[in-house]
C-alpha cells in the first residue's frame, strides 16, 4: 500500500502555481498526505536525479515515485558564484562559450546574470565540459529511465514516468507493468493537442506560460492525476484531453469534447 509519494521534474511539476487552480500534484497530495514535490522550473534530469539518488536506498513497496523526465540537454552546472542559477540549457552554454559577444549569444541572454559573467570568464572550462560529456548528456535519459526501471525491481516501489518527448526514451512503453509505467503520450504532445485545432499553428509552447499552470489546463491536470491513480489502483489510465483550449486562461473559453 502506498504511503509516500515523491515527485521529480521541471516546470510540468513545479508546485509554485498551485494557488491558481487544482493541480495534478496537488491532487496527489490530497490523497497521500506524505507527498514531497521536488519539481523546479528550468531544471533537468541531472537536478532531479541529484535528489533521487539521496532517497533511492530507502525506497520500498510503500513508495510511489512520479517522474517528469525533461530534456536531457538541461545540464546541471553547479557554479557557486552563480548562486541558485544552476539550471541552464546546454545549447545556451554552447552559444555562450563559442562567442559571448555574438548576436546569437546576446539574443539568447535576456540580461546578464552571475552565470553569464562566469561563462565569459571561464569559456574554456565550459567548452571542455560540454565536449567531454556530450554523449553522456545526449543519451542521459536512456540511463536515467533504465535506473528507474531497476529501482522498481530492486526496491519494490512503484514508478510512473512522463516523457517530455518520446525521442529521448529508449525503453518507451515496452517494460510497463504493475511496478513500472511510462505513459504512452508525451507532455509535448499533450500541450500541443490541448489547443483547438485551428489555433495550434498560432501558439508557441511557451505562449501561455503564465496562463496555463505547469503548461496545461485544469482539465488535463485532472487527467494527469487520474493517470497516476489508475497506475496505482490497477484501473483505467485515461488519455489526455484534446481540443479543449482556445488560448488564454479563462474558464469560459474551454471547449469540452
Amino acid at each position: 500500500m502506498i504511503e509516500r509519494v515523491t515527485i521529480y521534474g521541471d516546470s510540468f511539476a513545479d508546485p509554485n502555481w498551485e494557488y491558481i487552480h487544482p493541480t495534478w500534484h496537488g491532487r496527489l497530495k490530497d490523497r497521500w498526505s506524505k507527498t514531497v514535490n521536488y519539481g523546479k522550473s528550468g531544471s533537468g534530469p541531472m537536478y532531479s536525479f541529484k535528489k533521487f539518488y539521496e532517497s533511492l536506498p530507502k525506497l520500498n513497496h510503500e513508495d510511489l515515485i512520479v517522474f517528469v523526465l525533461s530534456g536531457a540537454a538541461r545540464v546541471y552546472f553547479n557554479i557557486k558564484e552563480a548562486g541558485s542559477e544552476i539550471h541552464q540549457w546546454n545549447n545556451r552554454v554552447v552559444v555562450s562559450i563559442e562567442d559571448s559577444e555574438s548576436p546569437a549569444s546576446r539574443d539568447s541572454i535576456q540580461s546578464e546574470s552571475e552565470y553569464d559573467k562566469w561563462i565569459k570568464i571561464n569559456k574554456d572550462k565550459a567548452r571542455f565540459a560540454v565536449d567531454t560529456f556530450h554523449d553522456e548528456v545526449v543519451y542521459g535519459n536512456w540511463k536515467y529511465e533504465s535506473l528507474l526501471y531497476a529501482a522498481s525491481r530492486i526496491q519494490k516501489c512503484k514508478i510512473f514516468i512522463w516523457q517530455l518527448g518520446m525521442e529521448d526514451s529508449y525503453i518507451k512503453t515496452s517494460l510497463n507493468d504493475d511496478y513500472f509505467y511510462v505513459h504512452n503520450e508525451t507532455l509535448e504532445e499533450a500541450v500541443w493537442n490541448e489547443y483547438v485545432e485551428e489555433e495550434r499553428l498560432i501558439h508557441k509552447f511557451t505562449d501561455d506560460l503564465y496562463y496555463k499552470v505547469n503548461h496545461l489546463t485544469e482539465v488535463n491536470h485532472e487527467v494527469m492525476y487520474k493517470q497516476v491513480a489508475g497506475f496505482v489502483d490497477g484501473t483505467e489510465i485515461p488519455k489526455f484531453l484534446k481540443n479543449v483550449y482556445k488560448g488564454t486562461y479563462k474558464k469560459d473559453e474551454f471547449v469540452y469534447d
